[in-house]
């Protein structure tokens, strides 16, 4: 990734950090953050003194939650604004001595020694913007400790090839299918931003080529992504435990997996036990 693109995320997340959480408050964001949480705690260490890289953190949504459950957590992010918007949230919850922050490029995280982490998060897509996913993934596994977890966070390949094809936007649908890559615009501050999407498959294969054995991987959402969007935070908001448990029931269904919103797979460093669920 050309220091232009990494220049061009840190100044959309600059701009957009303040009200960066306020679309987590739409109904059918808290489903996919609770999608997020029931398969982020299946993985979780089990010595509460674990130490937990959250890479491309952002503003701290599950920092906060996994310090709140005991876990010391190491929050990094290329952004200083989203750290400090993090950071306010951090101090009103006291929460600051088992919480440390840090400026850091995904794709270098060099400031960190290898086999340093007891787990490590990339929540929220920072694997999709970095535009290099292999170095970013070979980052997450070098700092990870043999047998530890690796969740992350990206774009869908398939979920995005209906709405393409409702907007006539079949130039950018051919870019999609060779390269893997889409452009996201703001308008509201008027940046656009190029990710990379992802099939299952190429996720897989993401995770292996960078030492990581896949375990887990779900859609989220898988069901609700259908529903006309106009409809969604309506229909969620009025039967959010019911559609949140059909979601879980079948989030890591192979045949429906691919056309989730966003894909999350769960890998393991070098390690060869089977997990077990609790």
């Amino acid at each position: 990734m050309k220091s232009r693109d990494t220049n061009a995320v840190k100044e959309f997340y600059e701009k957009t950090a303040k009200d960066y959480d306020k679309e987590y408050e739409e109904p059918y964001w808290k489903l996919y953050q609770e999608i997020t949480w029931r398969n982020i705690r299946l993985f979780l260490p089990k010595g509460k003194g674990a130490v937990i890289l959250d890479a491309g953190g952002g503003t701290g949504c599950w920092t906060i939650k996994l310090a709140k459950l005991g876990y010391r957590v190491v929050l990094t992010d290329i952004s200083e604004n989203m750290l400090k918007v993090a950071e306010e949230k951090i101090g009103k919850k006291k929460l600051q001595g088992k919480i440390e922050t840090r400026i850091v490029d995904i794709r270098d995280m060099s400031c960190f020694k290898s086999n340093l982490f007891d787990m490590a998060l990339a929540e929220g897509d920072p694997v999709s913007y970095c535009l290099d996913p292999e170095k970013a993934v070979k980052e997450l596994t070098r700092v990870v400790k043999p047998n530890a977890h690796v969740i992350v966070s990206v774009d869908s390949k398939y979920s995005l090839i209906p709405r393409l094809i409702a907007e006539r936007s079949f130039n950018e649908l051919s870019r999609l299918l060779r390269e893997g890559i889409m452009k996201s615009t703001d308008r509201s501050i008027e940046a656009e931003l190029e990710f990379q999407a992802f099939t299952p498959e190429e996720v897989k294969a993401l995770f292996e080529n960078c030492g990581l054995r896949l375990v887990r991987m779900i859609g989220k959402p898988v069901l609700t992504h259908f529903v006309p969007s106009e409809k969604r935070n309506e229909i969620v908001g009025e039967n959010f435990k019911r559609i949140l448990d059909l979601e879980t029931k079948f989030c890591d269904t192979p045949s429906l997996v691919g056309m989730g919103g966003h894909l999350e797979a769960v890998g393991i460093k070098q390690g060869t036990e089977k997990h077990k669920r609790s």
